[in-house]
């Protein structure tokens, strides 16, 4: 049984780190992180990887906690409606008040890719994949092993039958002899892949488009989920949109973005 100070000692890093919440009445969810890092370290119990943690935490230690406790739930076109929105209005609309020059978007927790390989094939299917060659986007996660997965572009079985139409499948990915899947060169062209933290680090000034940053402040509190909406509010081109999680909103936070409804989806808008 894991002691209430371990608990503690690894939620308040996390949080300090990430800004993850894991309160007291959730301290069970990291009881499977806690056990990996005895195995990863070949410790003999949970307290001899505390003692460690206690004494001096190196780069690779942060990062190897960092990783395993970040959610990297994701899959291809998850959700659906959002990629639906992007390359039905709102990628149109900003076509059409630019008509040249690069179009940038930020996927600002792209976990191992799934989301901005998912953006980039909706478009070339799109009545929109002329603007194809005018996308760039830039990805970023907390999580290095989340990033290592998504520079490579490979999947196994299990990645490419969660969301994935198979005639995206077939057009856009090529079966290795181990079974696995290699998304075309083409779509990788068009990413940027980078260790980016909500919380700690710079944001670029009005640098963006479009920013998908979906299924992170769910876990963030109020306080930290209003500095990174700031940020990203920051970050946005005027008339440029943020693209949240369902269940995810802007309700009690002051942040000057619009509300606005496309297919029944909420996106938020900067003016």
């Amino acid at each position: 049984m894991i002691r209430d100070e371990v608990y503690k000692f690894f939620s308040d890093y996390i949080f300090q780190h990430s800004g993850m919440v894991y309160s007291a009445s959730d301290y069970y969810r990291l009881d499977a992180r806690i056990n990996e890092l005895v195995k990863i370290f070949s410790a003999k119990s949970v307290d001899e990887v505390y003692d460690m943690y206690k004494k001096n935490i190196t780069p690779d230690m942060k990062a190897v906690l960092i990783n395993i406790s970040t959610n990297n739930e994701t899959y291809f076109f998850r959700d659906v409606k959002p990629f639906s929105v992007l390359t039905k209005q709102v990628l149109p609309e900003i076509l059409a008040k630019i008509p040249t020059g690069t179009i940038s978007i930020w996927s600002a927790a792209s976990s191992t890719g799934q989301e901005a390989y998912s953006m980039l094939m909706g478009v070339q299917s799109s009545a929109i994949s002329s603007a194809f060659s005018r996308l760039s986007l830039f990805c970023s996660d907390i999580s290095t092993d989340a990033l290592n997965k998504a520079k490579k572009g490979i999947y196994n079985g299990l990645d490419v039958q969660r969301g994935l139409p198979v005639s995206l499948l077939m057009k856009f990915f090529t079966q290795g002899e181990d079974e696995n899947w290699q998304i075309n060169k083409d779509i990788m062209a068009k990413t940027r892949f980078a260790e980016f933290n909500l919380l700690k680090d710079a944001f670029p000034k009005e640098s963006y488009h479009i920013i998908f940053c979906r299924n992170v402040l769910i876990y963030q509190e109020k306080e930290n989920k209003a500095a990174i909406l700031k940020n990203l509010y920051s970050s946005l081109k005027p008339g440029g949109y943020l693209f949240l999680g369902n269940g995810e909103s802007l309700i009690g936070i002051d942040i000057k973005f619009e509300r606005v409804t496309m297919d029944g989806y909420t996106i938020y808008k900067k003016n």
